[in-house]
């Protein structure tokens, strides 16, 4: 992520920190410093272990505290899986949906014009206006697909 990016990241938490009269503190910007280098969604546990490796001071209510914040600021986004948070970058994010893998967990983003023009025309058909929305479609991912299969059979030697 480009520096100037991380930088304006800091400032909406700074703004949002001013705004709700809370302290800033070197923790919360470690933390979100660790999110913003994500390429991932993150549980909090796993974020705890990657700010702890850095910075072992950080303590597990903090990071559970400190992402709930970010959500609330708009830098984090929440997706829930089984009852299990994830979180992702949520600051300077184009819109995306996701793909969940029921058997490993794994979560895989996409973004489909056609999809979001459909959701357009039948809000309209229908006269709703849409302010937000989510779109996870649950299946096996490619990798978990395979190991389901039964092995194909040998092949006889062509004559």
């Amino acid at each position: 992520m480009p520096r100037d990016t991380e930088r304006g990241a800091h400032d909406v938490l700074r703004a949002y920190l001013v705004r709700h009269k809370l302290k800033r503190s070197d923790q919360r910007e470690i933390i979100l410093d660790a999110l913003l280098r994500s390429d991932r969604h993150l549980s909090a546990e796993e974020l705890l272990r990657s700010v702890k490796r850095r910075h072992p001071e950080v303590g597990r209510t903090t990071v559970y505290r400190t992402l709930k914040l970010l959500t609330e600021a708009g830098l984090a986004r929440e997706l829930v899986i089984d009852g299990q948070s994830h979180y992702e970058r949520g600051y300077l994010r184009e819109h995306h949906d996701h793909f969940i893998c029921t058997s490993c967990g794994a979560i895989l983003e996409f973004t489909s014009p056609d999809i979001e023009r459909l959701q357009e025309e039948f809000a309209a058909r229908l006269g709703f206006a849409i302010e937000a929305h989510r779109h996870e479609i649950y299946g096996r991912c490619s990798r978990c697909g395979e190991a389901d299969q039964p092995a194909s059979p040998a092949r006889p030697a062509s004559r």
